[in-house]
């Protein structure tokens, strides 16, 4: 690892969002004998780089349970540089990483017409996922337009807007000539409004506008869906082929104050049970770390299902959480923020205090607290040390045999000692690994409702997770060691298949707005049933077709993945989110990343 100040230097932190620079050492047993090897290592090598991470689109058929009457979608991760076999893992290449994962968590957390058959309008559909990079993120298949322009898009519960890059985004836009970009003149049910949008986050930003056109996401279809295009982003932000970020949290959390795609869903009355939920696979011991592809790797990375929570995706009984006191609808703050009652190691409880809010976050893959808390767990390692060179972030013995439980509604639930090691550092040789919970300060301290901890992939590997519209969360057992895979869709509804859906009158291309703003969710369908700014109101279906659909045991059938030699760099884990969004609510904005 390299000093501090490199990683400072490196990284670009923002000013008031991340740690102080000099790094801290744990009272238990410092390596001094490393430091010398450490700057000598600094100066051969050169300051830190980040290392960029690809992701390739490998679409299969949707499967149709004909008496589910749902759909089984895969997600898929593409492979990144960690590997079971710790010795193998580059440290460099670690805390690079790791690095970035907690410097986007920091920006993050700072700031239908129904048919007339119930039976067919109330469904759950099930798609799979995509797992990219060291488990870093997982994104699933989303169409926007008619017809139909289908998108690699990271679905992110710690955000609530919807944002893909548009056409006319260019190279001195940031976007890559081989960047799959949504065109609003191929699409005939497109509508376009004067409304700008702006996500900020680390050192860039998101811009585009606002604009509505149907959008579909595991079998369900939503038409005059409100998205943001974006026609220009800050470097390096998102590579070919994923093309946005679709935002899972409450509208009350969404910038552009658009209702977030399931939430339209579930108040009109299509989802069966106003739910989702995830399963996200593990595949870092899938790994050929020696191949030249390795940061091209896409595995199977597990299962989304909307609508539905579905008995043959977990075992036991869900423990739900409720979000407290209606946090959900507070405006800046529509997380799915619950209370960790604690963190064991090996038997023994972490001083964290009083049921510290925790949000649940399917875009970040690390675990962040506040520092005290997050060394009070460290202090139960023995041989547990800071990090040298780097702020917040902390080592210990590689041979430990750890057993983390986070407890949540007074369920305690096990961490795998896999999600906790991210491997050697600062030396393949090294004894000592990082770990994957790291110090944050989301700004918020004595704010009600600002989440302390960012509960990530990390953990969510383990579980099986609900998100219940009712504002609560829920922690199951998985059914079997790992998570399931299903197939992955080419969009959201299957080319060729006919959706229950009703769709509004056509419109045209463009609409001028008086306020500049898009409408708000309304059950009005069938006519243009426009809103005050001249922007119709949204309407949401669900649709299913057919083909056989299987859920595949955890661990089946999965090998080293496929490649693909583009990427997706800043995006990488943390997508959009809550911190940026902390401060920016303070002083009347809303930073959604």
């Amino acid at each position: 690892m390299h000093p501090s100040a490199l990683l400072a230097v490196s990284l670009g932190v923002a000013a008031g969002l991340a740690p102080t620079a000099s790094g801290y050492v744990m009272p238990f047993q410092r390596q001094q004998d490393r430091i010398e090897d450490l700057n000598s290592f600094a100066a051969n090598h050169g300051p830190l780089r980040l290392s960029p991470r690809g992701i390739a689109d490998e679409p299969q058929a949707v499967g149709y349970n004909a008496e589910r009457r749902s759909f089984s979608v895969p997600l898929q991760r593409r492979h990144g540089d960690l590997h079971p076999d710790i010795s193998k893992r580059d440290p460099e290449k670690t805390m690079a990483w790791a690095f970035r994962q907690g410097e986007r968590m920091r920006h993050k957390y700072n700031k239908g017409l129904k048919t007339d058959d119930e039976s067919e309008k109330q469904r759950r559909q099930t798609i799979g996922l995509t797992d990219v990079g060291q488990d870093s993120y997982y994104y699933a298949q989303v169409s926007l337009g008619t017809p139909k322009q289908n998108f690699n898009i990271i679905l992110d519960t710690g955000s609530a807007d919807f944002w893909v890059v548009d056409s006319v985004c260019g190279p001195s836009d940031n976007c890559d000539s081989d960047l799959n970009r949504y065109n609003p003149s191929a699409s005939s049910s497109h509508i376009g409004s004067s409304a700008d949008f702006q996500v900020s986050y680390g050192t860039g930003a998101v811009q585009g506008s606002l604009a509505a056109d149907t959008a579909s996401l595991a079998g369900y279809t939503v038409f005059n869906l409100t998205f943001a295009q974006a026609d220009r982003i800050a470097q390096d932000t998102i590579e070919s082929p994923a093309s946005g970020i679709m935002g899972m949290g409450f509208q009350s959390l969404a910038s552009s104050g658009a209702t977030p795609f399931w939430q339209v869903l579930a108040q009109q009355g299509v989802l069966k049970t106003n739910a989702f939920t995830f399963q996200l696979a593990r595949n870092i011991d899938n790994v050929d770390v020696s191949s030249p592809d390795v940061n091209s790797v896409l595995s199977p990375g597990g299962v989304f299902t909307l609508g539905e929570i579905d008995a043959n995706q977990y075992s036991g009984d869900i423990t739900y959480v409720d979000i407290p006191n209606n946090l959900e609808r507070t405006q800046g703050l529509g997380y799915w923020s619950i209370p960790m009652d604690g963190i064991s190691v090996n038997g023994q409880k972490a001083n964290i205090g009083n049921g510290p809010l925790a949000a649940i976050d399917t875009g970040t893959t690390l675990i962040g607290g506040p520092q005290s808390q997050v060394r009070a767990v460290y202090s139960l390692i023995p041989g547990a040390q800071s990090a040298p060179g780097s702020s917040g972030y902390y080592l210990f013995p590689c041979d430990a045999n750890l057993d983390i439980e986070l407890t949540f509604g007074g369920r305690a639930f096990k961490m795998s000692t896999v999600d906790m090691n991210l491997g050697p550092y600062p030396y393949t040789i090294s004894r000592n690994c990082l770990g994957a919970l790291f110090d944050i300060d989301l700004g918020g301290r004595g704010v009600y409702g600002v989440p302390e901890w960012i509960v990530g992939d990390a953990f969510l590997k383990n579980v099986f997770s609900v998100y219940d519209g009712n504002g609560r969360v829920g922690f199951a057992n998985l059914k079997g060691s790992e998570a399931q895979s299903a197939a992955i869709t080419t969009g959201a509804v299957p080319s060729g298949t006919a959706a229950q859906t009703a769709r509004p009158a056509a419109s045209t291309s463009s609409v001028d707005t008086d306020g500049g703003g898009l409408p708000v969710p309304s059950l009005q369908t069938g006519s243009r049933g426009a809103s005050a700014n001249g922007l119709p109101t949204p309407s949401a279906s669900g649709g299913v077709t057919g083909g056989a659909a299987n859920l595949i045991p955890g661990g089946s059938g999965r090998g080293g993945g496929s490649s693909g030699a583009s990427s997706l760099r800043a995006i990488s884990a943390t997508s959009i989110g809550l911190g940026a969004a902390v401060a920016a609510m303070m002083a009347g904005a809303a930073f959604v990343l």
